[in-house]
């Protein structure tokens, strides 16, 4: 069994606000995963937050769209990928007093019915605006796949996938199978997928269902929860100084409604994420390990790894570094790193993989 493994950061601010800077909350930490990544020679994917791009580009043109866009473009250089990852709430969020009040439309469901912006307008008009940025340093970009903001593909399941297959969407990376999460804004539920590590979902949008055709879906790598882990609280209170530096507030409000769901939040996958201090690269080397394990029937099996640079901080880049050595060292000929534009490539006969 082959395994295509997907290093994807979704590159954006933090939603709910900023404590700090532009440069340090977003730029300065992604300047340097990509230089972690070029030195290392494996390929990024950037899932890039490009409706906060696009309103920034008449809300703060120097100080946040042009180092935006010239860190695309460096990204791209470096022979790095840039993919859609669409944030929805910018569009209906305000800017006054040289900061940014987030609005509480988080979900593309909450455009079902919006006078301006509704879900296909919305996902024509951040393909589109990409595609355009990009095609500035890359003349042939693609903008061929896509990871839901807040992993958010449901209500409106139907919608997004019509909408993503109009645009030439051929990947989806939201799903880390047996996830669940819940606030006042928002609410992912990820069990009872195929058991397929792969599978195609077509325009109906039904995500637990496999389709001959479609979009398809490369999950985020996870690991259900075992009840001899800690207690979340208190590994957080003993690994306090691996936290990185508190750039901006959450979004997410309040709990999810009905004791069900919390207790169904209590027992979510564990993804394989650079994001949590409270893990190490053993754990993540345990998760790549469980699902290399489970889908061994298979050919070939392709998955994602998840971080946000916004919340990385020396523990969580010392983490990536180790993480990636360790796959390199333990699966030099099983384990390839690869990115959504390779992968598209191959599939159009052309396997152009390119160094890093």
């Amino acid at each position: 069994m082959k395994c295509k493994l997907f290093l994807t950061f979704d590159h954006e601010l933090p939603l709910g606000g900023l404590k700090t800077s532009y440069h340090e909350a977003l730029f300065r930490p992604t300047k340097k995963l990509l230089e972690i990544a070029t030195g290392l020679g494996v390929p990024l994917t950037l899932f890039t937050d490009v409706l906060c791009a696009y309103q920034f580009s008449d809300w703060d043109k120097n100080d946040f769209f042009q180092p935006y866009k010239d860190q695309l473009y460096q990204a791209l250089h470096n022979n790095h990928d840039v993919q859609l990852h669409l944030h929805p709430h910018w569009l209906t969020s305000v800017f006054e007093g040289n900061t940014y009040q987030p609005s509480g439309d988080f979900m593309l469901s909450d455009f079902k019915v919006h006078p301006v912006w509704d879900i296909r307008k919305i996902v024509s008009h951040g393909r589109h605006f990409l595609t355009e940025l990009c095609a500035g340093v890359q003349k042939d970009y693609r903008c061929v796949a896509y990871r839901a903001g807040g992993y958010n593909l449901e209500p409106g399941s139907d919608q997004i996938f019509q909408s993503l297959l109009e645009n030439g969407i051929c990947y989806d990376s939201s799903i880390c199978k047996g996830y669940r999460f819940g606030s006042a804004l928002s609410d992912v539920d990820f069990t009872g997928m195929p058991a397929s590590p792969n599978w195609f979902i077509g325009p109906e949008g039904d995500f637990r269902k496999e389709n001959n055709a479609g979009i398809l879906e490369i999950p985020i790598a996870g690991i259900l929860k075992t009840i001899f882990e800690l207690p979340t609280r208190f590994k957080i209170n003993k690994m306090a100084p691996r936290a990185p530096a508190d750039h901006g507030c959450q979004v997410h409000r309040g709990k999810p409604a009905g004791m069900k769901k919390r207790i169904g939040q209590l027992c979510s996958s564990r993804m394989l994420s650079f994001d949590n201090y409270t893990l190490s690269a053993a754990y993540l080397m345990k998760i790549l390990e469980y699902n290399l394990h489970k889908y061994r029937m298979y050919d070939e099996v392709m998955l994602c790894a998840i971080g946000h640079p916004k919340t990385m901080g020396d523990y969580s880049m010392r983490m990536f570094v180790d993480f990636v050595k360790k796959v390199q060292e333990k699966h030099p000929d099983q384990v390839q790193f690869v990115t959504y534009r390779q992968l598209y490539q191959e599939s159009q006969g052309e396997m152009v993989f390119p160094k890093i």
